[in-house]
């Protein structure tokens, strides 16, 4: 498709009325008889293009002797008409679309009829943060996963508990091939739980892809959970504990687009990196008691 004929379509002319008009942009005048020669296209047809035309101002039909359709001759408009066509075509659709504004809220009652495709569910307490955390479908490895996380402790559900969570999630990635990334802010304790998980299976680091960023500002008091449509928030800080489930496809697209740009300027833990911080005591202490740590 030539370009002249891409801009005339994109303006609105079918393919014959784009040969109609060029080929009368070269006449001074011409019938429809000459016009369906020229062009190709069945005389029949040239008739209603050349009315379709017409009403679009793009041609004048002239009549030589009463109303026949073979006396009737067609003469193109200036194409500078083109032009104008758009102009007031523009100021009518800034006039529709104060119009339109106008009736959005109205029609927008009836479409969501006080309902919503969103959904918020709260669980109180210590339990409702476990259950938020620790079920299936959080720990789930087969969906990406975005988390912002403080590593939250393990008395907070149990050592064996929290143990027995992670092993079995890094378990499904391995399986699976997944990563999930995680962004923390690199502290005191963040180090001490990563340099444990890591003394106690190096498949920590391998799979759960942790990238830090340190900086007093920087704070997550939470476990943050983004998958798909959905957000898991489990709080076990202080003297609060709860957990937060939203299902929400714009709240999960805000948040992801700024865990994406966090995750650009925070620098990734490597294993050289958690090694430089030496054995976890923790961990060491554990096994001189022959503690359980997997």
């Amino acid at each position: 498709m030539d370009r002249i004929k891409k801009v005339l379509t994109e303006f609105g002319l079918t393919d014959n009325e784009a040969k109609v008009y060029r080929e009368a942009l070269k006449h001074e005048e011409a019938s429809p008889f000459k016009i369906a020669k020229l062009t190709g296209i069945p005389r029949t047809t040239v008739y209603d293009v050349m009315m379709n035309l017409s009403l679009k101002g793009l041609i004048t039909l002239l009549h030589n002797q009463g109303l026949e359709k073979q006396q009737t001759k067609i003469k193109a408009v200036n194409p500078s008409k083109l032009r104008q066509i758009i102009l007031k075509r523009r100021k009518s659709l800034a006039k529709l679309e104060v119009d339109i504004v106008d009736i959005l809220p109205f029609l927008k009652g009836d479409f969501h009829r006080g309902k919503t495709n969103a959904n918020f569910q709260f669980f109180p307490g210590i339990e409702g943060a476990r259950k938020v955390l620790l079920n299936e479908e959080v720990q789930s490895a087969e969906f990406p996963t975005y988390i912002w996380t403080h590593l939250m402790p393990m008395d907070s559900f149990g050592i064996k508990e929290m143990n027995k969570a992670v092993s079995m999630e890094l378990d499904k990635r391995r399986k699976l091939g997944t990563r999930a990334k995680n962004i923390i802010p690199l502290t005191d304790w963040t180090r001490h739980v990563l340099s444990y998980q890591y003394g106690r299976d190096k498949n920590y680091i391998k799979y759960n892809e942790f990238r830090f960023i340190e900086n007093p500002v920087f704070s997550v008091n939470q476990e943050i959970y983004l998958k798909a449509d959905k957000i898991s928030i489990a709080c076990a800080d202080n003297d609060e504990a709860w957990g937060l489930v939203i299902r929400s496809t714009s709240l999960s697209k805000t948040l992801r687009s700024i865990f994406e740009l966090m995750w650009l300027s925070a620098t990734p833990v490597t294993s050289e990196l958690v090694k430089s911080w030496g054995e976890n005591e923790f961990l060491a202490a554990q096994k001189r008691k022959k503690y359980c740590v997997k």
